[in-house]
């Protein structure tokens, strides 16, 4: 079993944490970064549980009505929707409402940075999944190319030299933009955003990171020819600093 393999076992389990496969709790016991994943997405899932459970209600007469339902097919089919469907609107909006309590907005930002954030984000909480996986940037690189999405052609020494996890394509400013993960260890990752620099508006600066922080998010931008790049982290600045070069 894989990270990403036991990273979807305990997604599926964070409730019952005991029916998680014992290769699944290995990976966590010695992974820092799936640890401390799994930390964040039980707590959305028990938010998540405590808004169902304050807001929805099971109708008292539910048993006579699901035995009404099986006298009168057709009819019942009409009552029950009136109770099951706003039930599903409720589920949805609590589902919805409890990804607004863990994926914040990120205003203030350029508007291609805003836009990207909220997918970096779910990426790292695994609210979405890697489109490929690979500890190698280098064959991370070889699939961006075949696919048709943007790869880096340059990107910093430090962080060239770091594990990756894999890559995920997001659209951001009505572009493809491509996401790298990179392992920094003791639960911290890091992520890289690569796009297409030509009509980018707010385009960062050439070869000047420009530091920002939104959030628990410490955040560099910069252009590099035709690219443009977003390094996030929620490590420290002085970490972020040093995967630039800066420190």
């Amino acid at each position: 079993m894989n990270r990403e393999q036991a990273r979807l076992e305990l997604d599926a389990t964070t409730l019952r944490p005991r029916d998680a496969l014992p290769e699944a709790r290995a990976h966590v016991e010695s992974d820092p970064s799936l640890a401390a994943w799994l930390n964040e997405r039980t707590a959305l899932d028990e938010r998540i549980s405590d808004i169902l459970r304050d807001e929805m209600s099971v109708p008292a007469d539910l048993r006579e009505r699901l035995l009404a339902s099986a006298k009168a097919p057709q009819a019942a089919s009409r009552r029950v929707q009136g109770w099951f469907v706003p039930s599903l609107v409720a589920a949805a909006a609590c589902i919805l409402i409890g990804w607004q309590i863990m994926v914040p907005d990120f205003k203030g930002l350029p508007a291609w940075q805003a836009e990207a954030m909220p997918a970096l984000a779910k990426l790292e909480m695994g609210m979405t999944r890697l489109d490929q996986q690979s500890p190698d940037i280098e064959a991370l690189k070889r699939y961006l190319t075949a696919s048709s999405l943007p790869c880096p052609h340059c990107i910093p020494d430090a962080l060239a030299k770091i594990r990756t996890f894999g890559c995920k394509q997001i659209q951001v400013a009505g572009r493809p933009a491509a996401i790298i993960c990179f392992d920094l260890g003791g639960g911290k990752e890091a992520h890289l955003i690569v796009l297409e620099r030509a009509g980018l508006p707010d385009a960062p600066q050439e070869r000047q990171p420009e530091l920002a922080k939104s959030h628990e998010w410490n955040l560099a931008a910069w252009s590099d020819g035709t690219q443009s790049f977003l390094l996030a982290t929620k490590a420290d600045v002085s970490a972020l600093k040093k995967l630039l070069g800066m420190a």
